[in-house]
C-alpha cells in the first residue's frame, strides 16, 4: 500500500501466495519423502537455508519497481520452504527423542506454534515500527522539515495515510516505509540463519543409541 500505492484488496493479496504455498509445502513433503520414521537431519539444514534464502530475497524485491511476479512467486516459496519444515523438524524431533516422551514433545511443539504468530506479530510490529519511526524523523532532518510528530504518528497507524500526502513529504513516507520493509525482511532472514545452526545442533543419532547403531533402543 505504501511502496508501490495500491489498495487495501490489492495489496492483501500478498497473503495468498504465502499461504497456498505453506499448504502446498507441507503436503508435497508428507506425501513424497516423509513416509516412515526417521532423521530428517539434512532435510531440515536444507530447507532452513532455503527459508532463509526466500525472506532475505523479498528483502532484496521489496521495492517500487520490482517485477510483481517474481515478488508474489518468493512469497509463495518463502511459505512453501516454512511449510516443508513444519512437517521436516517434526518428524525429526520425534525420531530424536525417546517413543514414551512423545505426547510431551509433540504437545510442547504444538503449544509453541500456537503462540509463535502472536509473539513473532509483537516482536516484528515493534522492530518495524522502530525503525519506520526513525526513518521518518530522519527523512524529515534531512530534508529540512521541521518534526511533524502527529504526521508521523499517523503514518505509523496506517500506511493508507501515505496516498493522502503530497510533494516531498509522500516520497519521505514511501521511501521510509520502503526501508522499514526491507530492514524487516533482512531482520527475518539472518533470524532464519540463526535458527538454522540451532538446528544443526540438535543431531541426528536417535535417542538410545551409539553412532554404530542407531536403529536399535537401549
Amino acid at each position: 500500500m505504501a511502496v508501490r500505492g495500491w489498495s487495501p484488496a490489492s495489496a492483501g493479496l500478498i497473503l495468498v501466495p504465502t499461504n497456498a504455498g505453506f499448504g502446498v509445502g507441507g503436503l508435497l513433503v508428507g506425501w513424497l519423502h516423509i513416509r516412515k520414521t526417521g532423521s530428517y537431519y539434512f532435510s531440515c539444514i536444507i530447507l532452513f537455508l532455503l527459508f532463509a534464502m526466500a525472506t532475505l530475497g523479498l528483502s532484496l524485491l521489496s521495492t517500487p519497481d520490482s517485477p510483481v511476479a517474481l515478488y508474489f512467486a518468493t512469497t509463495f516459496f518463502d511459505g512453501l520452504f516454512a511449510g516443508a519444515l513444519v512437517n521436516y523438524t517434526l518428524s525429526h524431533v520425534l525420531h530424536l527423542t525417546h517413543v514414551p516422551t512423545h505426547y510431551i514433545v509433540t504437545s510442547l511443539m504444538a503449544m509453541s506454534r500456537g503462540f509463535a504468530g502472536s509473539f513473532g506479530s509483537a516482536v516484528g510490529g515493534g522492530f518495524f515500527a522502530r525503525v519506520l519511526k526513525a526513518s521518518l524523523e530522519r527523512g524529515f532532518a534531512t530534508h529540512g522539515l521541521p518534526p511533524q510528530p502527529e504526521l508521523v504518528r499517523k503514518l505509523l497507524g496506517s500506511p493508507a495515510t501515505v496516498a493522502k500526502l503530497t510533494g516531498s513529504e509522500r516520497v519521505i513516507a514511501a521511501e521510509s516505509y520502503e526501508h522499514a520493509v526491507r530492514m524487516l525482511f533482512l531482520a527475518g532472514g539472518v533470524l532464519a540463519l540463526a535458527a538454522t545452526t540451532i538446528q544443526a545442533g540438535t543431531g541426528w543419532i536417535r535417542a538410545g543409541t551409539d553412532d554404530k547403531d542407531d536403529n536399535e533402543e537401549d
